[in-house]
């Protein structure tokens, strides 16, 4: 940076102002990297049931269920799928990702289609 002269009032204030941006953009990248690991951790450890269509809700601990596990899997989408219908009224949406408990029927319909990834 030269050197500015006193009567540069505008110089001086545009380097004073380009500094201060320069910090603020540190900052927040440094706040970014942390929201995107903390979103990964989140997609590793949280389960959505899916279950029931149009009434997903994530499960912080795994649930004893009654009745048969073996009816349902948890699976991971290799693409997004935005309000994939299943039968009337059964509307599901995936994200890449994120896991998801669902009915083995609904397992085999993604992975006939080929939206499911190989391991969870």
């Amino acid at each position: 940076m030269s050197k500015k002269s006193p009567t540069d009032v505008t110089g001086r204030s545009r380097d004073e102002l380009a500094n201060q941006f320069a910090e603020q953009q540190v900052e927040t990248a440094a706040k970014m990297s942390m929201a995107t690991a903390e979103a990964a951790v989140r997609l590793e450890t949280e389960v959505i049931d899916a279950t029931k269509p149009d009434r997903q809700t994530v499960i912080v601990e795994p649930v004893t269920k009654l009745g048969k596990q073996e009816d349902t899997v948890v699976i991971r989408v290799v693409e997004n799928i935005d309000s994939m219908t299943l039968g009337a009224g059964n509307n599901y949406t995936f994200k890449v990702g994120q896991k998801y408990e669902v009915t083995r029927a609904v397992a085999e319909h993604l992975k006939e289609k080929g939206y499911l990834a190989a391991n969870i």
